[in-house]
């Protein structure tokens, strides 16, 4: 016999989904398509858009013959075991909801996970009583360079970390649930929050600055740029005997250790080392749809879980909340779950 193999479709024909792989910049697998048209064990079935031309592209681009302009007349003719959710947040939870009725294995649904805490809360009930994977699309957990800082922090490799400032571009919802859910892989729950609008407060994703604490103890501020400047992702970790700089998206990294200063007597000053270890081809895309049937086969969580996305999600609502009421602190977990949360 044949090696098993899983039929996956996706709902939602744009960047993330496909496009991301025609950027000739990009040198790793950036799309869901792209993934499953790699990993051995998926093939690509069937894609759904509402959009003609994105859909008709999609089916040249991947070899997807079955296309529907329904999602759901895709879920009730194909045979589907995984199933990528690729549209805007706002539309998750219906997908997701018609995904558990037709009986997937597994979800993968991109991030933000949805617009509310309260159908964010909905969707993890759902999957965990159909016994159906919930991934989140929060990439850099699948990323050994982030799970080895991750580790080296967890050592205390750094010492106590004293203080936490991460940069970013592109919305307090977009990329803001990227910065939260690796804040928490890194530093664990969020205590409380409190933010100010850095600019556009009346986008539906504004930028917004502020600070907020982990029941570790550990706090972090985070900083907004201008996107029509540069983009930026990058968080500079000082501990107390050295520091983390992630820097390029994530895609470089620079180390520091505690040493005597070369300028003033007395004193020390962090010194700029060598990575500690290697620096592998980013596939994390490839490595989510592999931990995703490691998943469907073995029962267990994957790397990034539903729960894990809707706090993120949750701590995106607390800065919303802080900066709509001129920055007041807001405590998790949040009692408000109604909150509506849009992304760029």
């Amino acid at each position: 016999m044949g090696e098993l193999m899983y039929n996956a479709a996706i709902v939602g024909c744009g960047r993330i989904s496909s496009i991301l792989d025609d950027d000739p910049l990009r040198k790793f697998v950036s799309s869901h398509a792209g993934a499953y048209n790699t990993v051995k064990k998926t093939r690509l079935i069937a894609a759904a858009d509402l959009d003609d031309e994105k859909l008709s592209n999609f089916g040249k681009r991947w070899g997807a013959k079955s296309l529907y302009r329904d999602y759901k007349e895709m879920l009730k003719k194909e045979h589907i075991d995984i199933l990528s959710i690729c549209t805007w947040n706002s539309t998750h939870y219906e997908i997701l909801k018609e995904a558990v009725k037709a009986g997937v294995k597994a979800i993968f649904c991109e991030k933000p996970i949805s617009d509310s805490l309260k159908h964010a809360d909905e969707m993890v009930r759902l999957t965990r009583e159909k016994n159906i994977v919930l991934a989140v699309g929060h990439q850099r957990r699948w990323d050994k360079l982030h799970n080895d800082i991750r580790q080296m922090i967890h050592d205390k490799e750094i010492g106590d970390i004293q203080q936490v400032t991460f940069y970013y571009t592109k919305g307090i919802a977009n990329t803001g649930s990227h910065v939260f859910d690796l804040l928490r892989y890194f530093f664990g729950d969020v205590k409380w929050v409190f933010g100010v609008y850095k600019r556009n407060e009346n986008s539906e994703d504004p930028d917004i600055d502020g600070y907020m604490h982990f029941n570790s103890g550990v706090s972090a501020s985070i900083q907004s740029c201008d996107a029509n400047n540069y983009l930026i992702f990058e968080v500079n970790i000082l501990g107390s005997s050295g520091g983390i700089r992630i820097i390029n998206s994530g895609f470089d990294t620079e180390f520091f250790k505690v040493n005597e200063s070369k300028l003033f007597s007395g004193y020390k000053e962090l010194e700029k080392i060598e990575t500690p270890f290697k620096i592998e081809k980013k596939e994390m895309l490839i490595q989510a749809v592999e931990d995703i049937i490691r998943c469907i086969e073995t029962g267990k969580d994957p790397m990034c879980t539903g729960e894990d996305g809707r706090n993120a999600l949750e701590i995106i609502s607390a800065f919303h909340e802080s900066a709509r009421k001129g920055g007041k602190k807001i405590n998790l977990p949040l009692k408000n779950r109604n909150l509506k949360i849009k992304s760029k």
